[in-house]
């Protein structure tokens, strides 16, 4: 019985050995930086309790985390410009600035020069597993904790906590609280009858014919905002194409459908720049806007990754959001028609109360990605206008239908 009891706990020791070891190496990424190739482990990060995404993953090294700087300072709410010819990143977070600079120690925290210590130093990383894309990873700790934040590290669970006790990004943009639409959709009045005037044929009509109005539009105002722009290129597909050029190509043809059904329309940007994340939610914000929507196309580290997925921020994790109402709503009727239209997989809606745009304004906003760039041939279709066009009519017939329904 003993040899028994023996034999049982040494194979539930291996399969548990077994099993910890099989996590370990899922839980691990293949990276390139200054020209070593490395194994290393990945961490999980939350900040103000809001989970980094990323298709990059943050890893660990020498015992550092390090970030990917986009994803990381769109979720703590901070702007960032990057400098191409210095190779230098300027972070700002209420008037608190971090300069860094790639492969340097050298970093200057609201003008005042320090130093790093060497296993901190900024750098490209190069993701083996996903077709060599490198990404510029900060470390967690120091970029936290210049910006006023404090950093929590769960060793088990490879989990960096950081937060500065603020829930939603701040606003000190002075925004107005948004003001309903005091009458979005009047009521079209019948043409007046003109007594003087004697049709030539008195004949009655049985059925006469009224050719219905179309209702006043002019009064709803949307938002769009065509993803990334400048020196933020987004993801870039299999054949090179940046998800930028997609995104504003998408942008016009929806602008030019809604302003042709008589809607206010105002774009984030009509050329290839960037507006700062916070600039284009208060300028949605300060036109009153009912509606603001953001065009992207997505990514994945594998190529089988497909269809069309709508992102929202939920009036229960956003609490500016209450005001505007149930976000799902939208996410919904526009999900559905872009489906109808392109005949694509429909990946659902999804609660995204991290995303900076979708976060930080007052009125019903989603963000549609319009497909995968990673995948060939879904690249080889979202990039054509035939394409493109079907897309367009989808986000404008998804639009009017929540205006007719909910505003």
């Amino acid at each position: 019985m003993k040899r028994f009891f023996k034999s049982l706990v040494l194979s539930l020791a291996l399969i548990m050995g077994v099993a910890s070891f099989a996590h370990a190496q899922s839980s691990r990424v293949q990276i390139k930086t200054n020209g070593q190739k490395r194994n290393v482990a990945t961490a999980n990060v939350k900040v103000n309790g809001f989970d980094l995404y990323s298709p990059y993953d943050a890893y660990l090294d020498e015992n550092r985390t390090f970030v990917p700087i986009r994803e990381l300072t769109e979720l703590m709410g901070a702007d960032v410009k990057w400098d191409q010819r210095t190779k230098s990143v300027l972070i700002r977070l209420n008037n608190q600035d971090v300069k860094l600079k790639i492969n340097s120690r050298i970093v200057y925290v609201d003008g005042k020069k320090t130093q790093m210590d060497a296993a901190s130093i900024p750098r490209l990383t190069q993701y083996i597993d996903q077709k060599g894309a490198c990404k510029t990873m900060v470390p967690l700790r120091f970029l936290s904790e210049s910006l006023g934040f404090n950093v929590d590290w769960d060793k088990d669970g490879r989990l960096a906590s950081i937060s500065n006790g603020v829930v939603e990004a701040p606003n000190n943009q002075g925004e107005a609280a948004p003001q309903p639409n005091e009458d979005p959709q009047e009521t079209p009045s019948q043409p007046d009858k003109d007594p003087g005037v004697v049709p030539e044929d008195p004949a009655p009509q049985e059925n006469p014919q009224v050719e219905p109005q179309k209702p006043d539009r002019s009064k709803t105002t949307v938002v769009l905002d065509a993803g990334h722009g400048g020196h933020d290129s987004g993801a870039v597909g299999v054949d090179g194409t940046a998800e930028k050029t997609l995104a504003l190509r998408l942008a016009k043809k929806v602008e030019a459908s809604l302003k042709q059904e008589g809607y206010n329309v105002i774009m984030t940007r009509t050329r290839d720049e960037y507006p700062e994340l916070y600039e284009r939610s208060k300028l949605a914000n300060d036109a009153n806007a009912a509606i603001f929507l953001s065009m992207h196309f997505n990514s994945a580290g594998s190529s089988k990754a497909y269809g069309i997925e709508v992102l929202y921020a939920s009036e229960k994790d956003v609490s500016r959001k209450k005001e505007a109402g149930d976000q799902t709503r939208l996410a919904n009727e526009v999900l559905d028609s872009v489906i109808k239209e392109t005949g694509m997989h429909n990946r659902g809606i999804k609660n995204r109360p991290e995303l900076a745009v979708l976060r930080t304004t007052n009125m019903s906003a989603v963000l549609v990605e319009g497909g995968f760039m990673s995948n060939p041939d879904e690249m080889a279709e979202i990039k054509t206008d035939a394409y493109l066009d079907k897309l367009a009519r989808g986000i404008v017939e998804g639009i009017k239908n929540y205006d007719q329904k909910y505003l």
